[in-house]
């Protein structure tokens, strides 16, 4: 009983967060940024096709596409998991959506898209350099690089 609830909630995630990520969370998450905060633009991939500049990535599209909604349909599985039959199944199934449309693309929109956040929004230094450091001057934004 236990394993097939826990296969179907992964089916279920997995398939719930394919259409939400494709009508709305991709959209928010590496659409053109609306203050910051989301993406406001490229919902229902409207903006993908031959090799766009998406999320600042010139690359092929749908590969970004594939490669983000694997991260997404992940984000929403990982809490089936730690929640397994303790909630009734549509409610989980309603946090599957909010999780692929709104939470999950709203992160990723601050920190991997175009987001106040983002170190692709940091401001160069006197060498020309994006250096995004917690610096507290005028010319910071906030994040610190760990990336190197």
């Amino acid at each position: 009983k236990n394993l097939t609830n826990i296969l179907f909630k992964n089916i279920m995630d997995m398939s719930i967060s394919t259409i939400c990520w494709f009508l709305v969370g991709y959209g928010v998450a590496f659409g053109k940024t609306a203050g910051g905060f989301i993406g406001s633009t490229n919902y229902a991939i409207s903006e993908i096709f031959n090799d766009s500049d998406v999320g600042g990535i010139d690359n092929d599209g749908w590969a970004h596409w594939f490669f983000q909604w694997a991260f997404a349909g992940t984000a929403s599985t990982i809490v089936s998991g730690s929640i397994a039959e303790r909630t009734k199944l549509q409610a989980y199934l309603i946090f599957t959506i909010f999780m692929t449309c709104f939470i999950y693309p709203v992160a990723v929109h601050w920190v991997w898209g175009e987001g106040f956040l983002s170190a692709f929004n940091a401001n160069p230094d006197s060498e020309g350099n994006a250096r995004p450091l917690l610096t507290g001057t005028e010319r910071s934004n906030g994040v610190l690089d760990f990336a190197g």
